[in-house]
């Protein structure tokens, strides 16, 4: 049931992070100007994937401490995933925040404000990868001495060896 409201999720947040960035360029080039037609459809898309990825997060962050809540949440991604994600934020905020050094309002252009949308569909994206992936990743994690581990675990619970370097493959017991 869960992957079945997964993958059109992660679909449609994908499908949001491309028409924000099209959007960008294209305001940005002068071809395509910010209208108020398009900003229904990108915001509200927000909402489409944002609540199914609240619930779905909570569910599989739920055995998990506050504070590890997005290593929890993006365990299920590949490491370059995750960096991505936070590169796409981070650019986000400078993008629409750097107008402030030069002393010009962050509405001065208003294409930049299509890009606010892009964190919410890319965090999406993330979670629900990570939701499909996360089953087989986290059965394989084990120690040097081939005991299971908890998914976010650096050392053994049974034995106190540390976590295998590559605890995604499944070793014999």
């Amino acid at each position: 049931m869960v992957k079945m409201i997964a993958y059109p999720v992660m679909v449609l947040s994908g499908i949001g992070v491309l028409f924000c960035l099209g959007c960008y360029l294209l305001g940005l080039g002068g071809i395509y100007p910010l209208q108020a037609k398009g900003m229904p459809v990108l915001f509200g898309g927000i909402f489409v994937v944002w609540f199914p990825t609240v619930i779905l997060m909570n569910q599989l962050t739920k055995d998990f401490k506050q504070k590890d809540i997005w290593k929890a949440a993006l365990r299920g991604c590949p490491a370059w995933m995750r960096v991505a994600l936070w590169v796409v934020i981070g650019c986000v905020f400078a993008v629409f925040f750097l107008p402030l050094l030069s002393k010009r309002s962050p509405g001065d252009s208003p294409q930049t404000f299509v890009l606010f949308p892009i964190t919410f569909y890319a965090i999406s994206f993330c979670v629900m990868y990570s939701l499909l992936n996360v089953d087989k990743l986290d059965n394989g994690r084990r120690c040097l001495n081939g005991h299971r581990i908890s998914p976010l675990a650096k050392f053994c619970e049974e034995c106190g060896a540390p976590a295998a370097p590559d605890s995604t493959t499944s070793a014999p017991i």
